[in-house]
């Protein structure tokens, strides 16, 4: 029978996983919700880690504190099974970590090859973003506050196509726990798949210049038929909602 001391121990580093993690913002797409999902793993080892570490180094100073006397205790001088063990239990961690990390960076592999139900080129340059809809004749330009709304289709793949126009650039947006970074004279893509409709700020995350900070642009997830209307009016020259510097 356990104790109620060896039972409270997991329940509190469950609590401090669940804790830290709640502080991501809420992933909106398929890719961040695997993102998430590692993040609370890499918390819950870090926690157990510390626990280990914090709680070995408080029972040795406690418990082999200088008693008042110069009489040395009893010293150790090696043993192959702690050294084995914890060389081996930390190898066999990281290289846990490292095989979840690889895949969830396949789950973002795997997005750019499915079937795209949109396609967007993205450009930044100082100080704004410029959205372009290949094929359906539709282009967005935002400089400065409150930038371009791209919209989007729900529960479909969403193809990205991103580079720089003079500095580089980041294409970043919070609830998608992702980034990439817009190159000039190189072109980076990437997919993504809204889960739910709503309204996704996203920012610059790279920093450009004096600007910068006034780099936002927004991600508009809608129902199908209602990103098919919205295409249908907005079929033309570009739209620039932001102002100039």
């Amino acid at each position: 029978m356990t104790s109620p001391r060896s039972r409270a121990v997991p329940a509190a580093l469950a609590v401090i996983a669940v804790a830290a993690a709640g502080c991501l913002p809420a992933p909106a797409t398929v890719e961040a919700r695997r993102t998430a999902d590692l993040y609370t793993i890499f918390v819950a080892a870090a926690a157990v880690v510390a626990v280990i570490v914090i709680g070995l180094t408080l029972f040795a100073i406690v418990r082999y504190r200088r008693r008042g006397d110069d009489e040395l205790p009893p010293q150790v001088h090696g043993s192959n099974r702690l050294e084995v063990a914890w060389t081996a239990i930390p190898l066999l961690t990281i290289v846990a970590l490292f095989a979840l990390t690889l895949g969830v960076l396949s789950v973002f592999d795997q997005a750019k090859g499915a079937a795209a139900g949109a396609e967007l080129r993205v450009t930044a340059f100082r100080w704004g973003w410029r959205f372009e809809y290949p094929g359906q004749g539709v282009v967005l330009e935002g400089v400065r506050e409150p930038g371009p709304e791209a919209y989007v289709p729900v529960g479909e793949t969403v193809h990205v196509t991103l580079t720089g126009n003079d500095v580089v650039h980041a294409f970043f947006v919070p609830r998608f726990l992702f980034k990439q970074d817009a190159i000039p004279g190189r072109e980076n893509t990437f997919a993504f798949t809204v889960e739910e409709p709503g309204t996704y700020r996203g920012q610059c995350a790279e920093f450009c210049g004096v600007y910068h900070s006034g780099m936002p642009f927004t991600i508009v997830a809608v129902p199908r038929a209602e990103y098919d209307a919205w295409l249908a009016t907005h079929r033309g020259p570009a739209t620039s909602p932001g102002a100039s510097p």
